[in-house]
């Protein structure tokens, strides 16, 4: 292992901001960097795949016109109810979760939030190949119950409370254009960049409406007919 993948895997373990990064490395240099990190990271292995950097927006001020992928850590998922600390700087995304079988089809989908930390330190480093390299933010996600794999999700509404406090709302489509736009657009790009796809593989599809600081309080995310989960965050 080089001294950057260990250095870039400890600041992803103590939340701290990525080391300096070399000139010059490519996407491809990136994800391969990235598999390196995420195995420091994650030595029990991985829960899925996530999709970042989904917005328009956001891939303008990186230069790319299309999101990245990374890995997540199967010691990251929490469960409905969780009790967290706070995290400076930590962000929360209301997303949705695509299980997928072996050949990347979806089986099933449900609530699902991730918890994102990234921070360069320099402004100069926070080029697209690496924040690829650092895992595309990868920290934790919560997932609630999964339902059977539906045609279409037209018509949900996430809404998303903070101490009872609306703090988002987005349809569960404005992702990549929606859960089964989502699922294809991973898994072929996951193919493209040799990530594995076993069976019962979680997609996580991006941030749908507005991405949130993750600040003290007691959250409630509503999915509608998907169901709901809550957990809490200390000061």
């Amino acid at each position: 292992m080089s001294a950057l993948t260990e250095q870039i895997a400890e600041a992803i373990r103590s939340h701290q901001p990525l080391p300096a990064f070399p000139g010059g490395l490519s996407l491809t240099d990136g994800y391969e960097i990235q598999l390196e990190v995420a195995n420091l990271v994650a030595p029990d292995g991985f829960a899925g795949i996530k999709a970042g950097i989904t917005s328009k927006q956001l891939q303008a001020m990186f230069g790319i016109d299309h999101p990245l992928l990374g890995r997540l850590y199967r010691h990251g998922h929490l469960k409905p109810g969780a009790i967290l600390p706070l995290i400076e700087k930590q962000l929360i995304e209301c997303e949705i979760g695509i299980i997928v079988d072996k050949n990347g089809q979806p089986v099933t989908a449900g609530v699902a939030l991730e918890f994102a930390f990234a921070a360069f330190s320099s402004p100069s480093d926070a080029t697209a190949p690496n924040l690829t390299a650092g895992n595309v933010a990868a920290d934790k996600f919560l997932t609630g119950e999964q339902h059977p794999w539906r045609k279409s999700y037209d018509g949900i509404i996430i809404r998303f409370y903070r101490n009872d406090v609306l703090i988002n709302e987005a349809p569960i489509t404005e992702s990549l254009g929606g859960p089964a736009n989502a699922a294809k657009w991973i898994v072929q790009e996951a193919k493209r960049f040799a990530f594995e796809i076993p069976n019962n593989t979680l997609l996580m599809t991006g941030a749908c409406g507005q991405v949130v600081a993750a600040l003290p309080g007691a959250y409630r995310a509503d999915y509608g007919d998907l169901g709901e989960v809550n957990f809490t965050i200390l000061e």
